[in-house]
């Protein structure tokens, strides 16, 4: 319900009235009873629907006929496509849906509604200086709702069997206000503990896959294949196992990996670990001696989980079953797209970090319409070391080599054979941080170690890295890196020398690579497009040079976020003919049209030769709750072949099914089953669609804590209906009848706030006694967070100064019994503060700290109360603030010297 107070609404429609009461009514009809607009006689009705508060109200007056409201109100309130024609006397449009159309004629006393046309009665409409004012009873027939004047409250009360459009955008709008990222420290709200067991039975991920291809040459052929994912626990440690199959069906790989995570860093007692594991698990990246790519192996460390190991750029990694998608966008700039490999993985490299604030976003989707997110803030600048503190990781590992090899692995890739390293940070001040590690190598069989040292000092707002390494053969590296701002202008620049040095652990070179990338944002009226530049050149021992060079620029327009790259490439060959430059371009877009969801991609070469490289076009529409339909058209110039492909997908509770049908322009035709669904360990591994492995979920309950212990008895009743909401993420369905509902997809290891929406709940005076609690999610561990209703009600009073005047924007704080802030609002211009739908139970109210420093009074307002069922509004009056005591005193002792 929105915070307003509806005697000040009906001063401002009294004054406004009076203002036009110099303008006489028209006179009604010979047949209507005699009745003249009287200003002095309006009043204003709030708009509810269910428990929500529409617009700003209505204007009505009393009429022989009964209550009568102002037709311009009433329309802008439900906003609804009406024109009104006040000098033709008539009025057209629809309202909620296009079939039901309404026309009035007030000239020729008709109505006509959806289907239905009636004459209008005389005294149905009143001519007033606001304009019609029509009587609720006819507006119920015409718009097809039920309409009731509640005059004793001031309330208009409209009721309908299924949620106005209206409704639905004040739902979002209210739902988007409370999934604002929260800017209030999460350790000072309640926690809900996720202990670790000795064993904790697997949730399980299945991705099945099944088909059959008709080629012109080889005939026909089947294929399946199929991933499984698995997260649960194990001597108070998680675990996680993947499994995959090739398109015959036989092995891929297995991959398996224990650990525990810790945001705090209270992992193995004196090492104040975050986090520790074994199995499958990541190496230490650098850009001089490491690599980040998985393998088999071990690590442990105590950096913060979220901190990149390079501070300008950053590298993604996950899983990506076969079917699935992924796009990365920075600060909601689309970067890039990728598909499920043969590896089932994404991988997003060297991702340009900007200076301040980036937030990556990850959106995986699904081929039965899941959407999966991973967000990650990274602020350059500020995540460094802190003052006094040492950052450690020390680990081991194979890269691209699973713990369990079911094959070779592939020949010819840069990795090492086996990396070993340990790497320390020590903050020195909050600018400067050195670091300094050491790494043992196999590489082609030969053990090569590591010395790295280097130091990051921010100046104003730039961050500067000087780097050196040296390997046991004698090779030497170094490199310069500077990340700043320059006003709009984010700017990176980086210089790398190596002299017969193995490089990340991959061949030994000499090379000299400098790099420069400019980011700003171009404004074009009132539309801001990101734009990007980078040039690289590089320059190697046997005398060749490269240049490469991007130019990339962005759009955000509505609903399509658009972005355009040119990529420009040449090498200059120490002798020999030399090759032409290469120019190529790129568009690529996601965005929607009404409930489309679309994707495309384009490719050209401009030189040596113009062509079409490739082009991809896809389309997502869900059709329904549970029905979704997707086509993509692909065209590979190289391979000269177009494919078209369509997929039916039913979501359905327990899994989701997607039957695929594709024909290519070589003759070639393939049908394919999909089927996703996840075992849930509790309740004895029941199906369900939502996936519970890969990534954390939360099981709340919404109950009706009736004698206030906060704690869910069985004699409590449960709350259908209710939308729960985690972060930034709403639960996809209501609760249902046992007041529960999963929540899953969840960024696992990230603290979280877990809410519910109030404007969802049956009864609005019903409050949840936490208004948000913290989980840590876990992958395969179901946080269970227990959400109790009580009753609530609203605090009302005003702010003034000395003079009797308000005190306009304070900033008010709401305290429970253990000084806990539970609810903030500011002042309006008169002083005027309201606290809506507050829990019972005895509160304070003080001023926020850097309203009461700025406005040099003292936060404190000796205003305490108490909300009961016997008063659920507590209205305070009129509160004085006090000039701040230490600021008087001061001011005192300044006058006396």
């Amino acid at each position: 319900m929105s915070a307003r107070r509806p005697w000040l609404c009906k001063a401002a429609m009294l004054l406004a009235s009076c203002a036009s009461a110099g303008i006489a009514a028209s006179a009604v009809r010979a047949d209507a009873p005699a009745w003249t607009a009287d200003p002095d006689e309006q009043f204003f009705l709030d708009v509810d629907i269910r428990q929500l508060r529409l617009g700003e109200g209505v204007r009505a007056y009393k009429t022989p006929e009964g209550t009568c409201v102002i037709f311009r109100d009433f329309v802008a309130t439900l906003d609804v496509p009406i024109h009104i024609d006040a000098a033709g006397k008539k009025a057209s449009g629809w309202a909620f849906k296009e079939s039901n159309r309404i026309t009035l004629d007030y000239a020729a006393m008709s109505a006509s509604y959806g289907a239905k046309s009636e004459r209008i009665a005389p005294g149905t409409i009143r001519e007033t200086p606001e304009g019609w004012c029509v009587q609720t009873s006819a507006l119920s027939r015409w718009f097809g709702i039920g309409i009731r004047p509640v005059t004793s409250g001031s309330t208009l009360l409209l009721q309908s069997d299924e949620k106005l459009p209206v409704e639905l955008a004040t739902e979002r709008q209210m739902r988007a206000q409370r999934l604002k990222p929260a800017r209030f420290d999460l350790s000072l709200l309640p926690q809900v503990p996720i202990p670790y067991r000795m064993w904790r039975a697997p949730a399980v991920d299945f991705v099945v896959s099944t088909g059959v291809t008709r080629r012109p040459n080889d005939g026909i052929r089947f294929d399946s294949e199929s991933s499984v994912y698995a997260a649960g626990e194990i001597a108070r440690q998680s675990y996680d196992a993947q499994f995959a199959t090739t398109g015959k069906g036989t092995p891929a790989w297995l991959r398996l990996r224990a650990y525990r995570s810790d945001p705090d860093g209270q992992l193995l007692g004196p090492a104040k670990a975050t986090h520790f594991g074994y199995g499958d698990v990541e190496g230490f990246d650098s850009r001089l001696t490491g690599t980040a790519a998985r393998g088999r192996g071990a690590v442990i460390t105590n950096r913060p989980l979220t901190t990149q190991t390079a501070f300008d750029r950053s590298h993604f990694e996950g899983d990506l079953p076969t079917g699935w998608e992924a796009e990365i966008y920075r600060n909601d700039e689309l970067l890039g797209f990728a598909k499920a490999g043969s590896d089932q993985r994404y991988v997003f490299d060297d991702v340009q970090l900007l200076y301040g604030e980036n937030r990556l976003r990850i959106v995986l989707y699904g081929p039965q319409g899941q959407i999966r997110t991973r967000e990650e803030l990274i602020n350059v600048g500020l995540d460094n070391v802190p003052p006094g503190k040492t950052w450690y990781w020390a680990g081991f590992n194979q890269p691209g080599r699973d713990i369990f090899t079911l094959h070779r692995p592939p020949d010819g890739t840069d990795l090492p054979d086996a990396q070993a390293t340990l790497s320390l940070e020590h903050g020195i001040d909050d600018r400067t941080s050195v670091g300094a590690l050491t790494r043992i190598m196999l590489i082609g069989g030969r053990r090569v170690s590591f010395l790295e040292a280097m130091v990051r000092r921010s100046i104003g707002l730039a961050m500067f890295e000087l780097g050196g390494a040296r390997e046991s053969t004698g090779g030497t590296a170094a490199r310069a890196q500077v990340l700043g701002k320059i006003g709009p202008v984010n700017v990176s620049g980086e210089a790398l020398a190596a002299h017969d040095f193995n490089l990340q652990g991959g061949r030994i070179e000499d090379l000299r690579d400098y790099r420069l990338s400019l980011d700003a944002p171009l404004k074009f009226g009132r539309a801001v497009l990101p734009a990007h530049a980078d040039a690289r050149w590089s320059q190697r021992g046997d005398g060749s040079r490269q240049l490469d060079s991007v130019a990339r620029l962005s759009a955000n327009l509505a609903r399509f976020n658009l972005s355009t790259a040119m990529h420009y490439r040449k090498q200059f060959l120490a002798s020999g003919v030399q090759a032409p430059g290469e120019l190529s371009l790129e568009f690529m877009g996601t965005g929607r049209v009404r409930d489309v969801r679309l994707r495309g991609t384009t490719e050209f070469d401009m030189s040596p030769a113009a062509k079409l490289r490739s082009a991809e076009l896809s389309a997502y529409w869900s059709a329904s709750e549970h029905v979704d339909w997707e086509g993509d058209l692909v065209y590979d110039a190289n391979a000269r072949q177009g494919r078209a492909r369509i997929s039916h997908i039913e979501r359905l509770d327990r899994f989701a099914l997607a039957l695929t049908g594709e024909a290519a322009t070589n003759g070639a035709l393939a049908f394919g089953i999909n089927l996703n669904f996840s075992l849930d360990p509790r309740g004895g591994f029941t199906l369900s669609r939502l996936p519970l492995a890969s990534a954390g979920s939360v099981h709340a309950t919404v109950y009706r804590d009736l004698n206030g212990n906060g704690v869910h008895d069985a004699s409590e009743p449960v709350e259908k209906g209710a939308l729960v909401t985690t972060g930034t993420k709403q639960a996809d369905f209501p609760t249902n009848g046992k007041g529960s509902v999963m929540i899953a997809g969840l960024t696992p290891f990230t603290p979280m706030t877990v809410g519910v929406d109030e404007s969802s709940l049956s009864d609005p005076m019903l409050v949840p006694r936490k208004a948000l609690q913290v989980v840590v999610p876990r992958p395969g561990v179901p946080a269970e967070v227990e959400i109790g209703l009580v009753g609530g009600g609203d605090i009302e009073g005003a702010i003034v100064k000395d003079g009797g005047t308000g005190f306009e924007g304070l900033d008010l704080e709401l305290l429970d019994p253990s000084g806990r802030v539970v609810s903030t609002t500011r002042t309006d211009f008169d002083g005027f503060f309201l606290f809506e739908r507050v829990a019972y139970g005895h509160y304070s109210i003080r001023i926020a700290a850097a309203s009461a420093t700025a406005a040099r009074i003292s936060p404190e307002l000796g205003a305490s109360l108490d909300i009961s069922p016997d008063k659920a509004v507590v209205r305070l009056g009129a509160i004085r603030v006090r000039p701040d005591a230490v600021i008087a005193s001061a001011g005192a002792s300044r006058a006396t010297k």
